[in-house]
Parts: structure tokens; C-alpha cells; sequence
């Protein structure tokens, strides 16, 4: 029989009493900001104590500040840009946010169209791809409430893919339940977890929320609903309404891309199966 470990050598008791913290700490134990990215005067006989800058701590809590402010992005920007924002005032960084997305447009246009070849949801959408395509080029001439009006649609079509009989009646409230739920079953790749926690919560906590009044809608701020778009109660045709939809559809497609490859739509199945006699 092997002794405890000691109260005194537990990784919690460690990391409390480790004294001065250099660096930001591995993710999902970021250090606490502000951040001491300065490595202290070395001690003759001891050990140089170096700084670690995690890119994956710094994304963390880059993406807890779009969250606070209400938008996108997190997998769309670079790591310089990220400590940009991490040094920036927090009542400036929405104009901060702002201003990137427009300078960054064709880039940002460029690289989900790239996205959008990788993905294969055929049979689960008749129109997201071309969706996707002409929501894309729209954002890049800034059409922005083209691009919002043209996605909303296909959140809905890809909740229908998960019925076992596609030609069943579906009623709305129940499509969009069994889409969450999926997502939220979705098993997560190791390239895009933060890009996921980021955004799901648009989806959970505004896209389908119950919209029935424009008071409703103005509780929403900026971020899209889809119920207060398409019956006139507020529009997200701006900037952070048309990039958060682009966004949040190509995790979307990522999504599905990833469960059609993992069996998960009977139809589908069924339909390619090879026929047995």
C-alpha cells in the first residue's frame, strides 16, 4: 500500500502557494490576468525561470471577451492580434473588434471559403453550400443584411436532417430542440474546441430564444434572433449581426460534415446502404 501524497505536494497546493506567476499558464489553467510576461533576474544557483505564453490560454481568454461583447471571430484571428486585445482597454475593444473586421474582410471571406470545399453536407441541405457561397460574397460587398437573410433558413433545413423519416412533419420548436441537442452531443476535434465553446452559445442563448414583441427583440442588443429577422421585430443586417451568422454557419457545416461521417443520419444511411437479397 503506497502513503498519500502529502497536502503540502498536491497540484492544487502547488499552484496556490508557487508564489510570483510568469506567464500565462496552460490552458484550461490560465494563469489570472493581468499576465507577468517578465522573466525575473536570474539567481546564481538557481534555476532560470523562463515564461510560458500559451497560444491556447491566450485564445481562451481572448474568447471570453468576443463572449462578454457579443461577437465572433476567435478562429478567425491571429495570435499578435489576440495580445492586441488582451492589452486593450475593455471599453474599447468592441470599436477594437470592430475595426478588425472590416480591415480583414477578403480574409476572412477567403479562408471560410476554403473551409466550405472541405465540407461535404450532401443530403442534409439542398442549399447550404450555395447559402454558404452567396452569404460569403455578400459579407465581402457588404451587403450585410443579404448575408443574414440568406443563412437563417438553413439552421432550420439542417434541424430537419435529423428526423428518422425526412418526409414527416416536423413541428419547428422540435427541429431546432433536435439540433441543439446534437450539437451538444457533437464529439469535439482537437483543432477546434475553443472556436465551438465560442460560438455554441449564440445558438443556446439568442439565435431560437422566443421573440414575440420588439421589446423581446431589443433584449437581444445586436446579436441575431432569428424569430425577431424573419418577422420584422429587429434586423441584424450590420456588421456584428452578418459576421456572427457566417461564423456560427460554418461551425455549423463543420458539424455536420463531421456527424455525416460519423453515421449519425439514418436516412442517409439507408439510402447508401447497399441492398441486401
Amino acid at each position: 500500500m503506497t502513503s498519500a501524497t502529502p497536502p503540502s505536494q498536491t497540484p492544487d497546493f502547488l499552484r496556490r502557494n508557487a508564489g510570483p506567476r510568469y506567464g500565462t499558464g496552460m490552458w484550461p489553467m490560465v494563469n489570472p490576468r493581468p499576465w507577468n510576461l517578465t522573466p525575473p533576474p536570474p539567481e546564481p544557483g538557481k534555476p532560470v525561470i523562463g515564461v510560458l505564453i500559451d497560444p491556447v490560454s491566450v485564445a481562451s481568454e481572448v474568447a471570453g471577451e468576443l463572449k462578454t461583447i457579443g461577437w465572433p471571430g476567435i478562429g478567425l484571428m491571429d495570435q499578435d492580434f489576440q495580445m492586441e486585445v488582451l492589452n486593450t482597454p475593455s471599453s474599447e475593444i468592441p470599436a477594437k473588434i470592430e475595426a478588425w473586421f472590416v480591415a480583414h474582410r477578403d480574409e476572412i471571406c477567403d479562408t471560410l471559403l476554403t473551409r466550405l470545399r472541405g465540407y461535404d453536407v450532401a443530403g442534409l441541405s439542398a442549399t447550404a453550400v450555395e447559402a454558404m457561397t452567396e452569404a460569403i460574397e455578400s459579407y465581402r460587398a457588404g451587403k450585410h443584411l443579404s448575408t443574414v437573410r440568406t443563412l437563417f433558413p438553413e439552421f432550420e433545413c439542417f434541424a430537419r436532417a435529423f428526423t428518422t423519416d425526412p418526409t414527416q412533419k416536423v413541428n419547428q420548436k422540435q427541429a431546432i430542440s433536435d439540433l441543439k441537442e446534437m450539437i451538444n452531443r457533437t464529439p469535439l476535434m482537437k483543432d477546434d474546441p475553443l472556436e465551438m465553446f465560442s460560438l455554441l452559445h449564440f445558438i443556446d442563448d439568442h439565435f431560437f430564444q422566443n421573440c414575440w414583441t420588439v421589446a423581446d427583440a431589443q433584449m437581444f442588443g445586436p446579436i441575431p434572433n432569428r424569430h425577431a429577422e424573419l418577422h420584422g421585430f429587429a434586423s441584424y443586417g450590420h456588421l456584428q449581426g452578418s459576421s456572427t451568422l457566417l461564423c456560427v454557419m460554418d461551425i455549423l457545416l463543420k458539424l455536420m460534415d463531421r456527424l455525416k461521417k460519423l453515421n449519425a443520419f439514418p436516412h442517409l444511411t439507408r439510402s447508401t446502404s447497399p441492398a441486401t437479397g
